[in-house]
């Protein structure tokens, strides 16, 4: 598998800007950790008069990547949320098709600050303010109008336990895709079946909102990037998604203070204790995994099979069994709660 060509990628880049008329030679990119679904580059514009920062989300090669999403959807979501002045960077420009840039990509403003999980390791501290913060973020996307947002994203108006029935199935179908069959599959699937929560009302989800996605300016204003998994769906999902990754990107500050983040969310929005609670949000711990691992273990069928190459998806057999005995250890703790 051949690297990626950067010096060529800046002269596209280059190219790509001036004829959009944005004046100034583009500096060297930088990349930039924690994006690894996708290419990250930050990289500075030198014009006459000021210099301007900017993200460049690049697909991965066929070869080289583990997840498949749209850069042309990601681009238009972002599009809409600037309209309603959301708290996510300025969508500039996109490739949607890869003719100047050699693959889909996106351009957006950079934005200044640490993410949540820097911040968080560097002061333990800080943990409950970031708890309560990743709590702010979560109201403000869950509250967002999406009458302006893209039809492939769902539809609010959509039925809560047709929305369940659909995340349910695609595990099953998780399951059945793989190059061996994994009964823990099918339990899990049969569990989540079982076991809903209380409904609730369907609204915009970020579906990755781990605090990596999370950022943090010098003015303490909070910026959510990476909208590649965004959906209609159950808000629970953002904080089961920010348990499962907390898990295994320490530290977990929605995890550790979930009692906290439970009291304030229902708080701040009215949501009933019944549907907002600790045991409610651990089912969502695991429906989330999905989004998170499925990936991988189509990775490693795809390893397993001779269809890849890419020596990353042998080691993530571990992370992926991990997994697995967190969510049954979640399934087993739930079923002792209601005996």
């Amino acid at each position: 598998m051949e690297a990626l060509d950067v010096p060529a990628l800046r002269l596209r880049l280059q190219s790509f800007l001036t004829d959009r008329g944005t004046s100034g030679a583009v500096g060297e990119l930088a990349p930039l950790v924690g994006g690894r679904s996708q290419i990250t580059y930050a990289f500075t514009v030198h014009g006459p008069t000021d210099d301007h920062r900017y993200v460049l989300r690049l697909d991965r090669p066929g070869g080289a990547k583990l997840t498949t999403t749209d850069r042309a959807l990601e681009y238009r979501v972002i599009q809409a949320l600037n309209d309603q002045a959301a708290p996510v960077p300025i969508a500039r420009w996109a490739d949607l098709d890869g003719s100047e840039l050699g693959a889909p990509a996106l351009i957006s403003e950079f934005v200044e600050g640490q993410n949540f999980l820097q911040a968080a390791r560097a002061d333990e501290h800080a943990h409950v303010d970031l708890a309560d913060l990743v709590v702010d973020a979560a109201v403000k996307i869950h509250g967002l109008d999406t009458a302006g947002l893209p039809t492939e994203l769902g539809s609010r108006e959509g039925d809560w336990n047709a929305y369940i029935d659909g995340e349910v199935e695609a595990w099953r179908k998780m399951e059945a895709r793989q190059a061996e069959r994994m009964p823990v599959l099918r339990y899990l699937a049969a569990w989540l079946d079982a076991n809903r929560p209380a409904p609730v009302e369907l609204c915009l989800v970020h579906g990755e909102f781990g605090l990596a996605n999370l950022m943090l300016g010098p003015d303490s204003r909070i910026s959510v990037i990476d909208w590649e998994y965004a959906h209609i769906g159950d808000p629970r999902m953002d904080f089961g998604w920010s348990i499962q990754r907390g898990g295994k990107e320490p530290p977990n500050v929605v995890g550790d203070h979930i009692e906290r983040v439970c009291r304030r969310y229902r708080e701040m929005t009215g949501m009933s204790e019944e549907a907002m609670n600790p045991a409610a949000v651990a089912y969502f711990v695991i429906l989330s995994g999905r989004n998170a691992f499925g990936p991988v273990l189509d990775g490693i069928t795809r390893f397993a099979n001779g269809q890849s190459t890419l020596l990353l998806s042998a080691y993530l057999v571990s992370p992926w069994s991990l997994a697995c005995s967190e969510w049954l250890r979640i399934a087993e703790a739930g079923m002792e709660g209601q005996s």
